[in-house]
């Protein structure tokens, strides 16, 4: 994991994971790249180092069953999650939620699953989540 942390820093990375050998690194903010991991099967027994991780990104990395993460801030409720599902984390900083990027309130996303356990409820609702918000911007 040490080197992983290492090359989501020195590359200025949002994303890092080692899956099989492989490595796959994510520029983009928000979930949209644990998204596509996840749609990839990128996620499945992978080691996973992340700049932020909330609630949704957690439940997100359970339905793609990584076997271990490391974040460098993680909000409390994901932190909850990965205890749940009994998936080693470690991580930098916690804090009580993940802030909305105009700094105003919570994560749209996390709010959006903070009812929701179950990642596949979850995947089902974010993915919902992200489109009506892609649909708002194109309004």
């Amino acid at each position: 994991m040490d080197e992983l942390i290492r090359i989501l820093k020195a590359e200025e990375l949002t994303c890092v994971v080692l899956q099989k050998q492989r490595l796959y690194k994510e520029h983009a903010n928000g979930i949209l790249p644990i998204l596509h991991l996840l749609d990839q099967g990128h996620l499945q027994g992978a080691q996973l180092v992340d700049k932020v991780i909330g609630k949704a990104a957690a439940l997100l990395m359970v339905r793609g069953d990584v076997h271990q993460v490391h974040a460098c801030v993680i909000s409390s409720h994901a932190l909850e999650i990965f205890q749940l599902y009994n998936i080693p984390v470690t991580y930098d900083e916690q804090v009580p939620y993940i802030i909305n990027r105009t700094k105003t309130g919570m994560c749209p996303m996390e709010a959006c699953v903070m009812d929701v356990n179950d990642p596949a409820a979850a995947q089902r609702l974010l993915n919902a989540k992200v489109k009506s918000m892609k649909a708002e911007q194109h309004a």
